[in-house]
């Protein structure tokens, strides 16, 4: 059997992925990234394709994808995008044209990968997943939904980091509200093998399903799990006010700060627990709760360092933010003299020094801007690294003593430095 997924580097994709090709599936994998994918999967055939490009909405563009495959699993998903047309293309348009070229191709079997809460929710991410949803309903197809509970999984990532940071908190346990919000999880790997035993029986043609393990939590008992998992042991409950959620995702939309963001707060806000029992029965799977799934393995060191490294990351970029807005500022807005002062080895000319400083000053305003909104930020990181490295190779060639001087104006380049190269390695996800 050869399948196509679609999404095969994501969170849920890869696990697909790994479950299909461990049984003897062929997997053809799409995605953006498709060196990421072969370096991953080195027997995976590849398919590079961007959903958000347009000529993934056409029918004809999947024709070459679909050539000898058999079934078709659409794992693609963005939660959110700086576009919300992005969230259409991914999750409508693109699938849409898959689909029809299913059709035309004479595949059946179409596997599906929703969210649960979608029918309830108001956000782009749920509308338009439910509008592809309802579009693949109508094809001609063996089709089969999967609206998944809360995913978690020996990794981390979305929602699941959250929790995990969360629990990690020091000092005290913040939950949302009241913290009563009832939870229910599915590993990946038993969503995944869920999966495979659907390929291979090509049960549960039009279905809609709603994997889950049916161990449901309150979110308050979730995050205590995951604290007592992380050998973090009891702290005070600390119930924060939906009114401050909101305004934190407000802020993290602004600021990119996955995943806080309105749209995960709103699908928080819908329903979060599946059906385990007409899962099991459709599928022959039945998924692990959250306690066996911290029961079967042991947090190791690299799981407490990633959760308060979670914690930590939005502040690292902010304050290398504040760091190069205060250094543009106070650039533009400088005596001359202090540039005159700094270049007199290189040049007098009044008009040469403004230029210079108009133009590092500039390029640090960019630099901050671009941290505010989280654009491009491993590229920024690296463009980061450079610029700091240059002030300071140019400081320490054209005033040396700098290097002795008491507030240590070159010497905190250092860390400064370092802390950019942490940065780099925490906004890399996959």
């Amino acid at each position: 059997m050869r399948v196509l997924i679609v999404g095969a580097t994501g969170f849920i994709g890869s696990a697909i992925t790994a479950a299909a090709s461990r049984d003897g599936i062929t997997v053809r994998g799409v995605a953006r990234d498709t060196e990421n994918l072969a370096s991953r999967f080195p027997n995976v055939e590849l398919f590079s394709l961007d959903l958000r490009d347009p000529i993934a909405h056409k029918p004809e563009t999947w024709a070459a994808a679909l050539r000898e495959v058999d079934a078709v699993v659409n794992a693609a998903g963005i939660l959110q995008p700086r576009r919300e047309q992005d969230s259409w293309s991914v999750h409508v348009d693109a699938p849409d044209a898959l689909f029809a070229a299913c059709e035309a191709a004479g595949i059946e079997k179409v596997i599906q990968i929703s969210a649960v809460g979608v029918e309830a929710g108001n956000s782009g991410f749920a509308r338009s997943k439910l509008a592809g949803d309802r579009k693949l309903m109508t094809r001609n197809l063996a089709w089969t939904i999967l609206r998944p509970a809360i995913v978690i999984g020996d990794g981390s990532y979305g929602g699941t980091s959250m929790l995990r940071a969360i629990a990690a908190f020091p000092g005290i346990t913040p939950v949302i509200g009241d913290g009563e919000t009832q939870l229910d999880f599915i590993h990946k790997d038993d969503l995944a093998q869920s999966i495979v035993n659907l390929l291979q029986t090509g049960a549960a043609a039009k279905t809609v399903m709603e994997p889950a393990s049916g161990e449901q939590l309150t979110f308050t008992q979730s995050v205590q799990a995951y604290r007592n998992w992380l050998g973090l042991g009891n702290a005070p409950v600390l119930k924060v006010p939906h009114w401050c959620v909101t305004c934190a995702a407000r802020l993290g939309d602004l600021f990119k700060l996955d995943p806080i963001t309105t749209t995960a707060i709103e699908q928080f806000h819908t329903r979060l627990t599946g059906d385990a029992v007409g899962f099991e029965a459709a599928t022959g799977t039945q998924a692990r709760g959250l306690n066996d799934v911290l029961a079967s393995r042991p947090a190791e060191t690299q799981d407490l360092w990633h959760a308060r490294l979670y914690l930590m990351r939005p502040v690292v970029r902010l304050t290398l933010a504040v760091l190069w807005l205060a250094s543009g500022l106070l650039g533009l807005f400088a005596d001359p003299s202090v540039y005159g002062a700094v270049l007199a080895p290189l040049t007098q000319n009044q008009l040469l020094l403004s230029t210079v400083a108009i133009a590092t000053s500039t390029a640090d305003l960019a630099i901050a801007a671009a941290l505010l909104v989280g654009w491009r930020l491993r590229a920024f990181a690296a463009i980061q690294f450079v610029m700091v490295l240059g002030y300071t190779v140019a400081l320490t060639f054209l005033e040396p003593q700098l290097w002795g001087d008491l507030f240590g104006s070159v010497l905190k380049n250092l860390p400064v430095l370092a802390l950019i190269l942490i940065h780099g390695i925490l906004e890399r996800e996959r």
